[in-house]
């Protein structure tokens, strides 16, 4: 990125035009500066201080094609001007040509070896390429060379910020702004690692600032709309994206964001839901229509930038819905994979049928918990290899337990093209996402077609919608019987709960109740879910159990994203207002705990209230862990019959309601029959072992598998 000109190339040949133009130019005059270097080159055609200058404007107004042949022409005169084979190397990038680009910047050090730009150029070529630990080498020696030089900084900035580590990548845009407090460009990625560590309140006003800074910034507008969406400000996110589109009607992602942010992330009623998803249906289809051929070329860019996620916390049937919103996601993937001939080999003869697992979450996570790790770990490897591609940047003693199962192992690469070309080195022959809808790479990965069989799982517990997505591998416990109907892919059911799970045996914190402000004395009920599992229906139920009993508490927890919190709370304060309740004598939000204190809190609570419409499973399994009843609403679909799955496997099916006021009653009937609660701990205690180390679904995945792959 070009900032200010520094100083003039050659001050004591220049004429006074030349010098003019050059205060103008260093002023950021830049029409100016441009109306005064043609007047130069009227006279003198090939000034090559004023040719190269000209081309630094160039790049600067957007046009690096211009740059190109003006830079050119410069260097024709003066073939040893390290500063305009830099300049030119930061054209040729502009203009996607970084081959050309990197050969520049390298002539430039070779002529002088302390030309920070050109290490600062080459640094941008590495990161594009997704070689981040030599960009950072490349960054580290312009800032050797420059302390000074502000846009080092911030690229060095945004190198660490890919790599993960969000500590290093503050320091360096502080740094940044300290020495260019109006450079946007720093403000604005400040703002974004503020965002990737879920300080929203820190990161709006960074992308307000780039905004001040630079009105058209776009990227700036495009994150602060994102920021908003994300905070469940969706009239404020709307405003932002419709200004990137009055900048620029053709910005694809601007486009994308207006459609996909008419689904909320928290209502504040259940009248308006209706009406959001209507309003979806109507913006998918225009979105569709708008991406014409002229368009396209952008279009895979937008696919992941924003997804759908919130649609799996109505109970509705969503299948019509998402296979309109996955064939498009599938329209654009093509044109982009056309484009760049990414194509599928055949398979590869051998003794071994290549099962590829991709997922974000190769890591200490729900994902891997619930699902990944026992298929990882119990897949006959005599018949299968595994072929992981670990999407995520997290590394821990769980990532070690896939790279030791894998015959292939891929993490840290950057761009979705350099994913797609890992997954296509060695045909496989069936390709598995762990999840669809929640991490941006995953879902542009499965809008290809990168193996001849293509499957997903519950991970997100919803149909993709994709028509690249061949199978949808879920469990018996959690279908109903009119299952398929739900689902765009083929749906496959594993036996019990389609996983080989193993107890967390996370060693207890202990937790005093009195320091989290819960009275000991009353009814202990916990409430886990994160803000956007609580739909508006359901919150008469909370005061409904509490006029029964008298006194009682319901803790629910301070969610990352604390706006959405506040949402939530204030929905449940208007519904004990209206049923005549102090809000605050019967409902807690307390700190985010670790799952050893989480642990310390089930021991002593009365039961776990699982959240209606979207279960939980692994909050659930840690109940169940702990011996806590779990009380659970049966849901529609496979989201909300996660918990229900786990108490069917252990014959607790007293537990499980089918109604709203059955969940009431079996809530007040826990906290007020002793004898009832601790017959079902007892029992919890006897029978949870049949939910873990169940090698059949693994071995019914082991038969799907050799099935579809012909074997």
């Amino acid at each position: 990125m070009f900032g200010r000109l520094k100083k003039p190339l050659r001050p004591a040949a220049q004429p006074a035009a030349l010098a003019a133009a050059i205060a103008h130019h260093q002023a950021g005059q830049i029409a100016d500066a441009e109306t005064l270097y043609r007047k130069i080159l009227e006279i003198d055609p090939e000034n090559h201080d004023a040719l190269h200058l000209l081309g630094v404007v160039s790049v600067q107004q957007g046009k690096p094609q211009d740059a190109v042949v003006l830079i050119s022409r410069a260097l024709a005169g003066n073939p040893e001007n390290h500063h305009a084979l830099s300049n030119l190397g930061e054209a040729y990038r502009a203009s996607g040509l970084l081959d050309e680009a990197k050969i520049c910047f390298e002539r430039a050090l070779m002529l002088r070896a302390d030309v920070f730009q050109a290490y600062n150029g080459l640094g941008n070529i590495y990161q594009a390429s997704g070689n981040l630990d030599i960009a950072k080498s490349c960054y580290q020696k312009a800032i050797e060379i420059n302390r000074d030089y502000a846009d080092a900084h911030t690229n060095l900035g945004n190198a660490f910020t890919e790599s993960g580590d969000c500590e290093a990548a503050l320091a360096c845009y502080t740094r940044a702004l300290e020495l260019r407090p109006d450079l946007a460009e720093a403000s604005f990625n400040l703002g974004n690692v503020y965002k990737l560590l879920q300080r929203y309140d820190e990161a709006i006003p960074r992308y307000e600032k780039a905004i001040t800074l630079s009105p058209e910034f776009v990227e700036a507008r495009l994150a602060l709309g994102r920021a908003f969406q994300e905070t469940g400000e969706r009239e404020r996110a709307l405003e932002c994206f419709r200004h990137v589109a009055s900048l620029q009607p053709n910005n694809a992602e601007a486009r994308w964001a207006l459609v996909l942010t008419e689904l909320a992330l928290v209502h504040d009623d259940q009248s308006t839901v209706a009406g959001y998803r209507a309003a979806f249906t109507r913006g998918l289809s225009d979105l569709d229509g708008w991406f014409t051929a002229d368009r396209m070329k952008d279009g895979f860019g937008a696919v992941g930038s924003q997804q759908p996620f919130y649609l799996a916390y109505h109970e509705e049937n969503n299948r019509e819905i998402l296979a309109q919103y996955g064939a498009l996601c599938r329209r654009l993937g093509a044109y982009w994979q056309d484009e760049l001939r990414l194509v599928p080999r055949a398979r590869m003869p051998g003794s071994h049928l290549r099962i590829g697992l991709v997922s974000a979450h190769v890591c200490n996570h729900s994902v891997w918990h619930a699902i990944l790790k026992g298929w990882c770990e119990n897949l006959d490897s005599e018949r299968f290899q595994l072929h992981v591609f670990a999407l995520g940047k997290t590394v821990d003693g769980e990532t070690e337990i896939a790279k030791s199962r894998a015959s292939r192992f891929v993490q840290g690469l950057v761009r979705p093209q350099q994913w797609a070309e890992a997954i296509l080195a060695e045909p496989l022959d069936v390709l598995i996402f762990a999840e669809i809808g929640m991490d941006p790479t995953a879902v542009k990965l499965a809008s290809l077609r990168l193996a001849p069989v293509q499957a997903t799982t519950w991970g997100h517990p919803e149909t993709s919608g994709l028509p690249t997505i061949d199978y949808y591998i879920s469990a018996a416990d959690f279908e109903p019987a009119n299952a398929q109907d739900s689902y765009s892919e083929k749906l496959v059911v594993l036996p019990n709960l389609g996983c080989c799970y193993d107890p967390l045996n996370t060693p207890t914190e202990e937790v005093a109740l009195d320091d989290l402000g819960i009275d000991a004395g009353q009814p202990i009920f916990v409430c886990p879910g994160t803000p956007f599992k609580y739909a508006p229906q359901h919150d008469w139920i909370y005061p409904a159990i509490a006029r029964e009993l008298g006194s009682c508490q319901f803790v629910f927890f301070k969610y990352q994203v604390e706006a959405l919190s506040r949402r939530l709370m204030q929905r449940l304060k208007t519904a004990f207002s209206t049923a005549g309740l102090a809000f605050s004598e019967y409902v807690l939000e307390v700190p985010w705990l670790s799952k050893g204190q989480f642990n310390s809190l089930m021991l002593q609570s009365t039961c776990f209230l699982d959240t209606i419409g979207f279960s939980g499973f692994n909050t659930a399994m840690q109940a169940i862990e702990c011996g806590l009843p779990v009380v659970t609403r049966e849901g529609r679909f496979l989201r909300g019959r996660l918990a229900s799955g786990i108490l069917k496997r252990l014959e607790l099916t007293e537990l499980i309601v089918e109604s709203e006021e059955e969940y009431v009653e079996l809530a007040v009937r826990l906290a007020r029959d002793a004898r009832f609660r601790v017959d079902l701990r007892r029992r919890i205690q006897k029978s949870r072992h049949s939910l873990y180390g169940d090698k059949t679904a693994v071995s019914a995945l082991e038969s799907f598998l050799a099935h579809v792959s012909h074997a």
